[in-house]
């Protein structure tokens, strides 16, 4: 199965039960990665692990809900023991709530909160000391295209895809010298099963200057190539996946 380009690699994928996430996935897997998918549903988790197994891959699920730390220990801990180190961690895991700031709520603001913001930051502050002890890691973190082109119906979550911007640029300044690149993935209008029931997908998709709205393959051909060596002089970038949507 393997293609090599990410062979001996070990990587954590979170939110990898569909979407961008589980194509990251297989994309990882096909590439020699041995991979560990973490979300909260089982029985897709599994499907996705069954599947990379099938086409020869290598790749373990450890059921995660990113916004409970105790899970998020758990899925590292679990990763080091089965495969001794976490060479890539991809924090992809993220919420939509298609709601105009006036509708919404401070529950909304902290579900958002909790799953996009602090949800990464958990993986983060396990990963990262992992890392730094190799003197090597790579994060990539999946934002969006949403942290500089604002959607009327997402203030939250552009407020929380923008931060992470900048908290990833903050941190490259720390890890850099322990050999650790982080960058963002920002993936523009994209199909997946999250953004497949907001509203005006198909008028959106007639802004983008490609004319179409992206795939989840796309997306994980980008991640592919952060995660990878072949970006090894790449770090605090925001990688812009967006069918030219300069503006």
């Amino acid at each position: 199965m393997s293609d090599g380009r990410l062979e001996g690699k070990v990587a954590i994928v979170t939110g990898a039960t569909s979407g961008i996430g589980a194509a990251i996935a297989f994309r990882y897997a096909k590439e020699g990665a041995k991979v560990v998918l973490c979300a909260r549903r089982e029985d897709k988790g599994n499907a996705n692990v069954e599947k990379i197994r099938k086409e020869g891959g290598e790749a373990i699920f450890v059921k995660t809900d990113v916004t409970v730390r105790d899970d998020v220990k758990n899925a590292v801990k679990k990763t080091a023991d089965t495969y001794g180190t976490v060479d890539i961690l991809v924090n992809n895991a993220g919420i939509l709530l298609n709601k105009k700031f006036k509708d919404s709520t401070p529950d909304d603001w902290r579900r958002v909160m909790k799953t996009d913001a602090l949800g990464s930051l958990y993986f983060l502050w396990e990963v990262l000391p992992l890392m730094k002890a190799r003197k090597y890691g790579v994060v990539v973190q999946v934002g969006s295209k949403a942290s500089t082109r604002p959607s009327d119906q997402e203030a939250f979550y552009c407020f929380v895809k923008a931060g992470m911007d900048h908290m990833i640029r903050v941190l490259t300044d720390d890890y850099a010298p322990f050999g650790i690149r982080l960058n963002v993935l920002a993936p523009g209008l994209t199909l997946t099963e999250m953004t497949e029931s907001a509203p005006r997908l198909d008028e959106l998709a007639k802004g983008v200057p490609f004319g179409r709205v992206g795939k989840a393959e796309e997306m994980a051909d980008a991640a592919l190539w952060l995660g990878s060596d072949e970006s090894s002089y790449v770090s605090g970038a925001v990688i812009n996946v967006d069918g030219g949507l300069v503006r």
